[in-house]
């Protein structure tokens, strides 16, 4: 347990575990971010659905910044989510 505050010295005077936390935030609350801009997520009240919906989000935001990071194109989520969602849809 914490028996006193740490207060960093500087303009906004803000504690050491705020500081901590916004330091170390970043990858997750992108992602979250990400997820609630374009989600397939629907109302339901089933919790299979709903970590089924959640992981559709997350493996979306994988492939895309996978696609980006390989072949170094220039494209917006959604227009991938969209080129993603046409090809899927293509016969073989």
């Amino acid at each position: 347990m914490h028996n006193s505050v740490q207060v960093e010295e500087n303009n906004t005077r803000t504690p050491e575990t705020i500081q901590l936390y916004n330091s170390t935030k970043f990858g997750v609350d992108v992602t979250d971010q990400m997820a609630r801009n374009y989600s397939v997520k629907s109302k339901s009240r089933r919790w299979p659905l709903q970590v089924f919906f959640n992981i559709l989000d997350l493996a979306g935001i994988n492939a895309w910044v996978l696609y980006k990071e390989t072949t170094g194109g220039e494209i917006t989520r959604q227009e991938f989510l969209f080129q993603l969602a046409e090809e899927l849809a293509i016969e073989y």
